[in-house]
C-alpha cells in the first residue's frame, strides 16, 4: 500500500469538494448583484450546501460503518460530482429570482452527496495511518483548504473574469476535474473493509449510541461545532467586506486566496509534524489564540491598500487552517476504528451544520443598505467568532483531560 499516493488522492478529493463550498464565498459580491439579493438571502444560499451537507453525514452515521470505505466514497463522490454540474447548467433561467431558488436547490443536491465526503476521507486516514504518524498525514489533507484557496479559488477567480463574471463556469471546472479525479481514486484506493470483521452483528445504532455513553466523543462534537462558528462567521462575509469597506475590486480578490493559500501550503506540512512532536493539544492552543488576533485584525480593516490586505492574509488562513490540523488529529482519535466512519460522518454532520449556520448567523447580523453601500456590524461578526474559538478552547482542556484518563 502507497500511503502517500492515497493521502494525495483523498486530498485532491477534498480540494475539489472545498473549492466548491469555497467559491461561493470570493464570489460573494457578484452573486448578491446578480441574483438581486441581500446579506440574508445570501447567507441562506451559502449555508444550503452546508445544512444538506450536514442532514446526510447524520444519515451516514447509521450505515457507513457497514460498508466497505472505498465503494462508500467513490459512490459519494459520483454524486457530488453530479451535484456541482448541475450547479452550473440548472440556475440559467431569463428570471433571476427563480434562478436564486433553483441555485438553492442545486447546492442542496450537492451538499447531500459531498457532505458524506469529509468523514469518509478522515476515517480512512484514521484505519490506514497510526496515531503517532497521523498528525502527519492530517497536514497532507488538510493541504486541500491551502491548495483550495492558492490555486482553486485564484483559477475559478480567473475564469469568471474571463467570461465576464459568470458566476456558472467554476462549476463547470470543478466537476470535470473531479471526474479525472474520481477514476484515479477508483484505481489507487484499495479495499478498505477490516472494520466488518466484527464478531457482533452491526448495529446502526452504535455510533449514537456511544457518543450519547461517552463524555470524550460528546465534547469532541462540541468542539467542532465551536471551532467552526468561530471561522466561518468572519470567511462568510470576508469578500463583500473588502469589496464595499475596504474598498478592494472584484479582480483583486484572488490575490488575497493566493497570498493566504500560499502560506499555508508551506506551513501545512510543518505543522503537521510539529503536531507529532510537540502535542496535538499544545499545537492548538497555539494556533486558536493566533487566528483570534487575525480574525479581529481583519473584521476592524479600514480603507487600506491591496498590498497591506494581502500581508494580513498570509497570517489569517496560515492560523485559520493550522489549528485545524491539530483539532482533526484529537477529534481522530477519541473512538474506535469499528465506529470511526460512523462518528466521523457524525462529526462531518456537525461540521458542516455549524458552517451552513454560520452563514445564516452573520447574514443575521449584518446589514446593507443597498448593494454598492458598506456592511454595517461586521465587527461584531468578528468578536462573536472568536468567543465560540476561545470557549473552544476550555472545550479542548476538557477533552485533553478525558483523554488522560482514558489512557490511565
Amino acid at each position: 500500500m502507497n500511503e502517500r499516493r492515497i493521502l494525495l488522492i483523498l486530498a485532491a478529493i477534498q480540494f475539489t469538494n472545498i473549492v466548491d463550498f469555497m467559491i461561493m464565498m470570493p464570489m460573494g459580491d457578484i452573486l448578491k448583484k446578480e441574483l438581486l439579493i441581500g446579506p440574508g438571502a445570501y447567507g441562506i444560499l451559502v449555508s444550503s450546501y452546508g445544512l444538506a451537507a450536514g442532514f446526510s453525514s447524520f444519515i451516514g452515521v447509521f450505515y457507513l460503518d457497514n460498508l466497505d470505505r472505498r465503494r462508500a466514497l467513490l459512490w459519494a463522490y459520483t454524486g457530488f460530482m453530479i451535484g456541482t454540474l448541475s450547479s452550473a447548467i440548472i440556475p440559467t433561467t431569463s428570471d433571476v429570482h427563480l434562478n436564486y431558488y433553483l441555485f438553492i436547490g442545486t447546492r442542496i443536491m450537492t451538499g447531500l452527496t459531498g457532505g458524506l465526503l469529509g468523514g469518509l476521507v478522515m476515517s480512512i486516514v484514521g484505519d490506514l495511518i497510526p496515531l503517532e504518524r497521523r498528525g502527519k498525514a492530517m497536514g497532507i489533507v488538510t493541504l486541500a483548504f491551502s491548495l483550495a484557496a492558492v490555486l482553486g479559488v485564484p483559477i475559478a477567480l480567473i475564469l469568471v473574469d474571463l467570461f465576464d463574471n459568470n458566476w456558472h463556469v467554476p462549476f463547470y471546472t470543478v466537476s470535470a476535474l473531479s471526474a479525472v479525479i474520481g477514476l484515479m481514486a477508483w484505481r489507487i484506493i484499495p479495499p478498505i473493509n477490516a472494520h466488518l470483521n466484527r464478531k457482533e452483528a452491526f448495529n446502526p445504532m452504535a455510533t449514537v449510541q456511544g457518543v450519547l455513553q461517552s463524555k470524550i466523543q460528546r465534547n469532541a462534537l462540541l468542539f467542532t461545532v465551536l471551532l467552526v462558528l468561530g471561522q466561518f462567521t468572519v470567511i462568510s462575509f470576508l469578500t463583500p467586506y473588502f469589496i464595499n469597506n475596504v474598498g478592494l475590486q472584484q479582480s483583486e480578490i484572488k490575490y488575497i486566496y493566493i497570498a493566504g493559500g500560499a502560506a499555508t501550503v508551506l506551513s501545512g506540512i510543518s505543522i503537521g509534524k510539529a503536531v507529532d512532536r510537540f502535542g496535538r493539544f499544545r499545537i492548538f492552543t497555539w494556533f486558536a489564540f493566533l487566528s483570534c488576533i487575525t480574525m479581529l485584525i481583519n473584521t476592524h480593516l479600514p480603507s487600506v491598500s491591496l498590498g497591506w490586505v494581502m500581508f494580513i492574509a498570509l497570517f489569517f488562513f496560515t492560523f485559520i487552517s493550522g489549528r485545524m490540523i491539530p483539532a482533526n488529529t484529537i477529534i481522530s482519535a477519541v473512538v474506535n476504528p469499528k465506529q470511526r466512519a460512523g462518528f466521523m460522518s457524525l462529526n462531518s454532520s456537525a461540521q458542516s451544520l455549524a458552517s451552513g449556520t454560520s452563514a445564516i448567523i452573520a447574514g443575521a447580523m449584518i446589514t446593507q443598505k443597498d448593494e454598492f453601500s458598506p456592511l454595517e456590524n461586521y465587527h461584531l461578526v468578528g468578536y462573536l467568532a472568536v468567543s465560540f474559538t476561545l470557549i473552544s478552547l476550555l472545550i479542548v482542556r476538557r477533552i485533553k483531560k478525558l483523554s488522560a484518563q482514558a489512557q490511565a
